[in-house]
């Protein structure tokens, strides 16, 4: 069995993974981890921002909130087929 990509080949990620410090969620978990002028941190003001929204009747502020409290609630989902099961069951009743 020989190498996935071979040497040159475009779908290589030449930059790899970002450094510690440089991806997206170490950024935002340290601009979170300031205190603002108040002594706060600043992730409990989001909290209270998104609270706030919530109060003043914002769905998707409502549904985060809820979902991050409760958690997701599970989904269902009914799968009605007929004919598959008309069909198992002439199978199975016949074989």
């Amino acid at each position: 069995m020989g190498k996935p990509f071979e040497k040159g080949d475009v779908r290589i990620n030449r930059r790899g993974r970002p450094k510690k410090g440089q991806a997206l969620t170490d950024i935002l978990n340290y601009k979170l981890d300031q205190r603002d002028g108040s002594g706060k941190l600043q992730r409990e003001a989001v909290a209270e921002k998104l609270i706030g929204l919530a109060l003043d009747g914002d769905m998707a502020a409502i549904r985060y909130v809820m979902d991050r409290v409760d958690g997701r609630p599970k989904e269902t989902v009914a799968l009605e087929n007929t004919a598959i099961e008309t069909k198992l069951l002439e199978v199975f009743n016949n074989g």
